[in-house]
């Protein structure tokens, strides 16, 4: 088999293992529950092959963070910073955050908390990536302060704590087969969000 070939059928197998665990993270619960005798029997391989892969659990749980970063919160994150007005930018954030990201992904419940639990140094990559995300909404909210549009009074990192405290419980009670219902729950959030900062929508038609 010619090397790129084999390069293409090592990604494959690679991105095939990180599904595996992925739904297998979201089945336990937590990656604590997780061993890589689940992870075996759940992908179909054995343990020198997983090893083979990625090392360790530990290499293959980072892989999964960050196969889930790159698919899902950094595309996101790059087109919200580039809108430049500060309203249209959080709204966009809070209604793609919810609609595309979090009601569209189940595996950020377990993703999510185990990126804010994990002490391990390996994830210090994790937490700065999600960390990027609260403090791009913090930014926002100072900004909108700023420009006498929010309420002055907030401090806008509880503020921003508070939003995504919000919209990422919702990976706790929304029923994923109701997909029909994203866009509700996306305005209301927004509706929520605006409301709670103190700000008014010129455009409120205008979802973003």
């Amino acid at each position: 088999m010619a090397s790129g070939k084999r390069e293409k059928a090592s990604q494959k197998k690679r991105l095939k293992i990180i599904q595996s665990t992925m739904q297998l993270l979201l089945k336990k619960g937590s990656s604590v529950s997780v061993s890589t005798t689940d992870i075996c029997s759940v992908a179909r391989l054995t343990r020198p092959t997983l090893y083979h892969y990625f090392g360790s659990k530990r290499n293959l749980l980072y892989s999964v963070h960050m196969e889930s970063i790159e698919k899902t919160l950094k595309p996101y994150l790059d087109e919200a910073t580039s809108i430049d007005d500060p309203l249209k930018r959080l709204k966009y954030m809070v209604r793609t955050f919810t609609k595309e990201v979090i009601c569209k992904h189940p595996e950020l419940r377990v993703l999510i908390h185990d990126a804010l639990t994990m002490q391990d140094k390996h994830f210090r990559g994790v937490r700065e990536e999600w960390k990027k995300h609260y403090l791009f909404i913090r930014d926002t909210i100072a900004q909108l302060q700023s420009e006498g549009k929010a309420n002055a009074k907030m401090t806008p990192s509880w503020a921003a704590l508070f939003v995504l405290g919000m919209l990422t419980w919702v990976t706790y009670w929304f029923e994923y087969d109701r997909q029909d219902e994203i866009d509700q729950i996306a305005d209301l959030a927004l509706r929520l969000v605006l409301q709670g900062l103190g700000l008014k929508d010129p455009n409120p038609h205008d979802p973003y």
